[in-house]
């Protein structure tokens, strides 16, 4: 396991429609390894890892590269900034964090909070992200000589990894990525018995956008998407609440807001977890959604489902996950491909 690529793939930044840092390490990584590749007008990269096998079946795996972030939305006389979120976030956690703006050079500011002293105790509301304001005690002349509006910001958290954990901003879905560089690193050279495609994707954060031109292109028979998901195995939360738990392998997932998984494809996979001793777990859920969402029907549509990595606190300046996790994840991504050829409905 490569704890710098994580590590890297974490702290570049990469808003929706913003991706191109992303893509850059992307391409570096794997580029190489496959027969070709391709970048449409959207900026999704399509990487097909090994020749074309006549009637063998294809399978496509995704993961987007952008991070919930936000961009500069208005300069105040004093200098002072407003943003705008790209993709779902909590207020609530908005409020008072360190933030970099990524403007001519990177610039680290902080999300302007009232001191408790005279704070009004009474209002427990939230501020909206648009109306906080930005500091980066900058005056207003030098300030717009580096920023803009525009320009892209991020939580200015940094990836930390150690005692087999990672704590992270942006874990959705760059451990996602991570996941897929891997898998492609090690597959490159195998003989498969299948048509194996990845799609590093874009702005998914903002509604699925990218993966929804890519099955068209590709026209896969079977696709997963690769996530950080959400894990609410918190003390006081009900059981059946907790969702996917840290530690209990990669979920396989039955259906969310958006999905309804293929039940014949999940039931395969599970099928090889358990005859490679992969621990693994299950998930069904009305809430979230993926870019299988978009793989799955459209095109000609694909057996579709979602392979994710549990991620505790998504979508905040520090999530965390768990190194075991990870390689269990790649572990059973790498023998379901391996399989493919074999499944029957």
């Amino acid at each position: 396991m490569s704890f710098e690529l994580i590590k890297e793939l974490c702290d570049t930044p990469g808003v929706p429609g913003v991706e191109t840092r992303i893509s850059e390490i992307v391409l570096r990584e794997i580029n190489n390894l496959c027969f070709t590749s391709y970048k449409d007008p959207m900026g999704n990269l399509i990487f097909q890892v090994n020749k074309t096998i006549d009637n063998a079946p294809t399978i496509l795996v995704d993961a987007h590269m952008d991070e919930v972030g936000f961009l500069v939305s208005h300069i105040e006389e004093n200098g002072m900034l407003r943003v705008i979120p790209l993709g779902g976030i909590d207020p609530k956690l908005f409020y008072g964090q360190r933030l970099t703006i990524w403007g001519t050079k990177s610039v680290e500011a902080t999300v302007a909070a009232i001191p408790p002293h005279i704070s009004n105790k009474n209002d427990s509301s939230s501020i909206p992200v648009e109306d906080c304001l930005i500091d980066t005690g900058l005056q207003n002349t030098k300030l717009k000589k580096i920023i803009k509006i525009g320009d892209i910001v991020t939580f200015s958290t940094k990836c930390e990894i150690n005692d087999d954990r990672i704590l992270s901003k942006a874990l959705d879905d760059r451990i996602g990525l991570y996941v897929l560089i891997e898998t492609v690193k090690k597959l490159a050279k195998s003989k498969l018995n299948c048509n194996f495609f990845v799609s590093a994707s874009v702005q998914e954060e903002m509604g699925l956008r990218g993966a929804r031109i890519i099955s068209s292109r590709v026209s896969p028979d079977f696709s997963i998407a690769l996530e950080g998901t959400v894990s609410n195995d918190l003390p006081g939360v009900a059981s059946h609440k907790r969702l996917a738990q840290l530690g209990s392998g990669p979920e396989i997932r039955i259906s969310d807001k958006y999905l309804i998984a293929d039940r014949d494809f999940n039931n395969f996979i599970q099928s090889i977890a358990s005859k490679e001793r992969i621990k693994y777990q299950l998930t069904a859920k009305n809430a979230g959604g993926t870019n299988s969402t978009a793989l799955q029907v459209t095109g000609r549509g694909s057996k579709a489902t979602v392979l994710s990595v549990p991620v505790r606190y998504l979508h905040s300046p520090s999530s965390i996950c768990l190194v075991k996790d990870v390689n269990l994840t790649i572990k059973l991504l790498i023998a379901t491909i391996l399989s493919i050829h074999k499944f029957k409905s």
